[in-house]
């Protein structure tokens, strides 16, 4: 493992250790490199007191970045233009109705600065030798794939709430299972009032783009912490803001059986986990059904069968409305909203093919929803890799990868027409008013505008290649005409 360790951070443990301190890879880092994972980020720990550490990255040459962190026993180095967090040995305690500590305070030992962290996992250390220090048994969770708190689960959650949205996160971006009680309780989502928005955002946000996410939104689910209330600062008042709580109503909810192999919560799991890492395609996926089942949406058909019928357009609509109170911007939420409002187009097209997909493109291409090409291209190839994941987690795609090929084909067609065949704006067009002003010279009730705004319908129509001799050339065609 030692091989793995950037040179900078053998540096820092040589400098310490050299001076006659305890000094420890930690956290994180120790686990990612357990797992033969390249670890993002390395933490260092150690006896000795801020003020040392201050005083020995100075002697180095090393810029100190933050010392305001010294009074959680936290400095924060930089060797080689490469930021390194060197925390003092420290134990916390907590008495008050908040998530940080009412008093830090440095302890003597490393493992009794490990038995404040919050899952055995992270609670590893190394030395320069390659020495392991593993007090609470986490490397025989690694090797068991189980996620496990240090200590008591609800002593720690108690101190700090956010450590249970951290659970569900680490289940997604590990894959491991979630060992606690089999009733949840020792999640309290009272507790979460303390938390602010941001960072419950910051950990939700996380989850979702991991790899196993649909394991970390099932324990979100099954701890009911989509039904947790935060506070958000807005307009200078603390307000209170409920999370997710129009999640809940899709677990064990029944879908048509002709269709479906899911219920509505694992069927967007599954869809969730099928789909690209990306913010917008995770967040369209986990909202995209959430008008299923409401009032005025679930019918019985005439064979008996549960039918939702129209459910992206009020799924779009409740999507707008929850992410407008988790104050996430208005170009992602717009963004959001339109896959989520689209995503059932797809699947007849399978019959119709291009004729339609063009008409489609070129509607949205005029629909005010996209303000270049460049944003209508990004915006299909979001689309398209939703309806992707959405269809392989139904009956049709789950296991046809026949059909799932010809899904694929659909919208790859569909991608580049939005992204080459379909300017939105005139100045996506392959020619500028430079380009026009000499053959616009003799005509002087002619400008610019209108013969761009002209070419663009052609173009989008399919009239016309996007190609500057194609264009020069059909304007010469409307002036003689004129």
């Amino acid at each position: 493992m030692l091989e793995k360790i950037p040179y900078y951070v053998k540096r820092i443990l040589e400098v310490l250790t050299s001076e006659g301190h305890e000094a420890y890879l930690v956290g994180g880092g120790v686990r990612d490199l357990l797992l033969g994972i390249p670890p993002k980020d390395f933490d260092i720990c150690t006896n000795a007191v801020p003020e040392t550490v201050v005083a020995l990255a100075e002697n180095e040459g090393w810029l100190v970045i933050d010392k305001l962190g010294q009074n959680l026993g936290v400095v924060l180095v930089s060797v080689d233009e490469n930021p390194i967090e060197i925390a003092t040995f420290r134990k916390e305690s907590y008495y008050g109705n908040s998530h940080r500590p009412d008093e830090v305070s440095f302890c003597k030992t490393l493992e009794e600065d490990l038995s404040r962290r919050d899952f055995t996992v992270n609670a590893m250390a190394l030395d320069l030798h390659g020495n392991l220090y593993d007090y609470f048994d986490g490397q025989e969770d690694l090797k068991n794939k189980t996620l496990r708190t240090v200590g008591n689960p609800k002593e720690r959650y108690a101190e700090d709430p956010l450590r249970m949205f951290r659970a569900c996160r680490f289940v997604g971006q590990l894959g491991f299972d979630y060992q606690g009680n089999k009733d949840y309780s020792e999640f309290d989502v009272e507790k979460c009032k303390i938390l602010s928005l941001d960072r419950i955002k910051k950990e939700v946000d996380k989850l979702l783009v991991t790899e196993h996410a649909r394991k970390g939104l099932d324990l979100l689910m099954k701890s009911k912490l989509v039904n947790t209330i935060c506070n958000a600062k807005i307009a200078g008042v603390v307000k209170e803001v409920a999370l997710l709580p129009e999640l809940a109503h899709l677990e064990n909810l029944p879908q048509n059986a002709r269709f479906h192999c899911f219920d509505a919560w694992q069927h967007t799991l599954v869809a969730l986990e099928n789909s690209s890492p990306d913010l917008v395609i995770r967040w369209s996926l986990l909202l995209h059904d959430i008008g299923k089942g409401t009032e005025g949406v679930r019918k019985i058909n005439d064979y008996g069968q549960p039918s939702d019928h129209g459910h992206e357009a009020i799924s779009a609509k409740m999507a707008k409305e929850i992410l407008t109170r988790l104050e996430y911007s208005d170009a992602f939420i717009k963004r959001v909203v339109w896959v989520i409002a689209q995503h059932m187009r797809f699947a007849p097209m399978l019959f119709t093919k291009q004729k339609t997909l063009y008409r489609w493109v070129r509607a949205e291409a005029n629909s005010g929803n996209f303000k270049s090409a460049k944003e209508l291209g990004e915006g299909y190839a979001q689309l398209k890799d939703m309806f992707l994941a959405d269809m392989g987690a139904t009956i049709a795609g789950y296991d046809n990868p026949k059909l799932m090929a010809e899904a694929r084909e659909l919208g790859d067609e569909v991608e580049l027409i939005a992204k080459e065949k379909m300017p939105v704006h005139t100045s996506d067009l392959d020619i500028r008013g430079r380009d026009l002003e000499e053959l616009l010279a003799t005509k002087p009730d002619v400008s610019i505008r209108d013969i761009l705004e002209y070419l663009l319908k052609r173009v989008q129509n399919g009239e016309l290649e996007n190609k500057l001799d194609v264009l020069l050339s059909a304007v010469k065609q409307r002036l003689e005409r004129l």
